[in-house]
């Protein structure tokens, strides 16, 4: 059993908490964030707990993040999740704050924070903090746990990733014994609006595929995003609308800078091959089979693609 104790005791100490996410998160990075959020509301009700960050995630429906002045981060036990870098972290003062907790899933390229609880072969961070509640014996309530199963479903593509393991079946059965409405959950993340179902055939008839028929590519322009009234953001989360052509190796959705239309930002993904290295290669990252990358200028984006392409040739 994984020893918690420098977590629970800096939770003890602490009487302000923040807690962190990555930037463009999805709902491993809030159901883990608003997870973690209501878990301490429920077994430490006295204590203030800030859940921050700008971006929010378009799947599913989450909390609003909530608003701290400066000071109060300063003052407080930053619990950072799901945030393999610095830099991805949506809230450049989460390294202001008191201690810095850092609990991941993610390669630990940055091992940054006082204390780190960083298991690479977890599946999400969702499922990390399941076990941790287990292993403290103080587990979640039925909000708590549905936040925690929406980010681990999710973030194994519905149990389908290579990551997904035993032990991920086991956490994701413990989380279903609370009061997970389970059926309905699956309709609210996968669901789609006729809107965003036409979004999604826009996207699939953009795909241009290499000679190789491995690597499958998309991009995106602002002017298209804005005539279905979506983000660059918003556009990425439809990355697994291509997912699921037998032949495609690696398949990846580019979109224009939304302040800077000369750079270019990406969502990543595979089968089975790594692609983090090479997303971490031009300042991005993520785990093996899903990575990003952000600021990338039209030739910087060519030699990604051709690494990708070359990568897949060698699996």
């Amino acid at each position: 059993m994984q020893s918690w104790d420098q977590l629970l005791q800096s939770i003890e100490e602490a009487d302000i908490i923040t807690i962190f996410r990555h930037t463009h998160p999805d709902c491993d990075a809030v159901g883990s964030q608003f997870g973690m959020k209501e878990w301490l509301r429920y077994w430490w009700p006295d204590k203030q707990v800030y859940a921050l960050g700008a971006e929010s995630c378009s799947q599913g429906h989450w909390p609003e993040s909530d608003q701290a002045d400066d000071e109060t981060v300063r003052k407080s036990l930053a619990i950072v999740l799901d945030t393999a870098n610095v830099p991805r972290i949506d809230d450049e003062r989460s390294m202001s704050a008191s201690k810095v907790i850092k609990i991941d899933h993610h390669p630990d390229r940055d091992p940054y924070g006082d204390v780190r609880y960083v298991f690479e072969t977890s599946a999400a961070t969702c499922e990390i903090l399941t076990q941790m509640m287990c292993d403290t014996g103080k587990m979640p309530d039925d909000l708590c746990a549905k936040y925690l199963y929406s980010g681990l479903l999710t973030d194994t593509l519905c149990f389908r990733t290579s990551n997904t393991t035993a032990h991920t079946l086991k956490m994701a059965s413990v989380l279903a014994e609370f009061n997970v409405p389970i059926p309905e959950l699956n309709r609210e993340l996968f669901d789609r609006s006729m809107h965003e179902f036409r979004f999604a055939c826009e996207v699939r008839s953009r795909l241009q595929i290499n000679d190789a028929g491995t690597v499958g590519i998309v991009r995106l322009d602002l002017e298209t995003l804005a005539e279905y009234g979506l983000t660059p953001s918003e556009g990425r989360n439809y990355i697994d609308e291509i997912g699921h052509i037998h032949e495609l190796e690696i398949w990846c959705i580019f979109t224009v800078h939304p302040e800077h239309p000369e750079l270019w930002n990406g969502s990543l993904r595979s089968k089975t091959v790594p692609v983090n290295d090479i997303a971490e290669h031009f300042g991005g990252g993520g785990h093996k089979n899903a990575s990003g990358v952000k600021d990338l200028t039209d030739s910087a984006l060519q030699e990604l693609i051709h690494q990708l392409y070359q990568r897949a040739e060698k699996r």
